[in-house]
């Protein structure tokens, strides 16, 4: 992965090529951005034209030694920090070790990298175990923290950083990389108006195995107003055996959806493109007060099952509420 390879972010890349071409790479970057945005793609970038060998106009070659060992993921001065499965947060522990590391001189290439991602999930003794390397960096170390939403982080990191913030990709261009990997066109023109601007969630909802559920979900809450008490139990049945958290995202989905057209008219974008002629219905039959109280009780839902509600009883309730919401008359 080079700097020139990076679509999207045209502003970022310029950045840090200047940065890598004047050789003044800062010792801390956080990237902050929405998430799938791009924000460890970016990292890689980066990370492979500070420590080329052949870099030329502050990109990587691609081909020397220390790209090679880089795209091989076995490069002996680059440490990648990340979340381990099933834990919700990134262990004081890792921030504690990845501080050991950078101290100690580079093995192969000028200068060590350390990217931390999803650093917005370091508890606040993580994040101070950061401060030493901030406070006091290295002189061939660079750290980079990747995070979706940098408030998160304590203000004494945030000021030792330069701060590189990531945009939502054009539609257009989600397309292309989309192309790019052989995705069919019909698949394209469904998933890039659902990826609101993230590459990375484009590309999972183009390989989404739970693509039915998706369809299942569109079109229970398409009918719901007519919908027995016995079909959103068997609805509900079915989703929790599923894929509960996508199942929620369509949910969610569909009522800003709802909510965008009763706003703004029946032309606006939306993300469910597929189900625009349901979408449309339910915006001239409902009114805008519902809607938001649609989206609060899938929120609520959101929360219970986050707080290990049962999924199925969750859910049956969710969607015994959204069809009240359904059969309100819209004069109410």
């Amino acid at each position: 992965m080079k700097l020139s390879d990076v679509l999207g972010h045209d502003r970022a890349v310029r950045q840090l090529r200047t940065a890598a071409i004047a050789g003044q790479a800062a010792h801390a970057y956080l990237f902050s951005g929405p998430v799938g945005v791009g924000k460890a793609t970016l990292a890689r970038a980066f990370t492979a034209s500070l420590l080329c060998d052949e870099a030329r106009n502050g990109d990587a070659c691609g081909g020397c030694a220390q790209c090679t060992r880089l795209a091989a993921g076995t490069h002996p001065d680059v440490r990648l920090v990340e979340r381990e499965e099933e834990r919700r947060d990134v262990r004081t522990e890792q921030a504690r070790e990845v501080t050991r590391w950078l101290m100690l001189r580079p093995l192969m290439a000028a200068r060590k990298v350390a990217v931390v991602d999803d650093a917005e999930c370091l508890n606040e003794h993580g994040q101070n175990a950061l401060l030493k390397t901030l406070e006091e960096p290295p002189g061939a170390a660079v750290l980079i923290l990747c995070a979706t939403d940098a408030s998160l982080l304590l203000p004494t990191v945030r000021s030792r950083c330069q701060r590189v913030a990531l945009q939502r990709v054009p539609a257009e261009v989600v397309d292309r990389l989309l192309a790019a990997r052989g995705v069919a066109a019909d698949v394209r023109a469904e998933v890039v108006p659902r990826a609101d601007g993230s590459p990375g969630r484009a590309v999972a909802l183009a390989e989404d195995p739970h693509a039915p559920a998706r369809r299942r979900m569109l079109d229970q809450l398409a009918g719901l107003g007519s919908a027995t008490a016995a079909d959103l139990s068997g609805v509900a049945q079915a989703l929790g055996r599923d894929d509960v958290d996508a199942a929620l995202d369509v949910a969610v989905s569909w009522y800003r959806d709802v909510l965008a057209l009763a706003l703004e008219g029946p032309d606006v974008g939306v993300r469910n493109a597929d189900a625009l002629g349901p979408l449309r219905a339910a915006a001239a039959r409902v009114q805008v007060p519902q809607v938001l109280g649609a989206l609060e009780t899938v929120c609520d839902t959101i929360r219970a099952i986050e707080g290990n509600a049962n999924r199925v009883l969750a859910l049956e309730t969710m969607l015994l509420a959204l069809r009240r919401v359904e059969r309100v008359p819209a004069t109410a």
